[in-house]
């Protein structure tokens, strides 16, 4: 992924950072629904892709609550090298969890 993660997500504000996550969330969610309504795929690769998307997004709501209380208990580098993790588990989601984070970033600026 050519997303520079660490760098741009490092560099916002911590109220841009909040909504970046809160907006991905949600942009994730976007992405299941890519998933799931995708022909052209078995229902056992539905399921396995939307495992990983779900791993992700349980941290990004958890990484937005915590922020929100003041406690960033993992740095950007750490929050993706997981993402990246996630991702090798199953390498066909990596032009959707680009897309979430690239749109994600563009509407924080906002």
């Amino acid at each position: 992924m050519k997303f520079d993660f660490p760098k741009l997500i490092g560099e916002l504000s911590d109220e841009e950072r909040i909504k970046f996550y809160e907006i991905l969330a949600h942009n994730l969610t976007v992405s299941v629904r890519g998933i799931w309504s995708d022909d052209h795929l078995t229902d056992r690769d539905r399921v396995e892709r939307m495992k990983w998307v779900n791993e992700i997004m349980h941290r990004v709501v958890m990484k937005s609550a915590k922020l929100r209380m003041g406690q960033n208990e993992y740095t950007e580098d750490d929050f993706w090298e997981g993402i990246k993790h996630w991702v090798a588990q199953s390498p066909e989601l990596g032009a959707s969890i680009e897309w979430a984070l690239e749109t994600s970033y563009s509407s924080c600026r906002r």
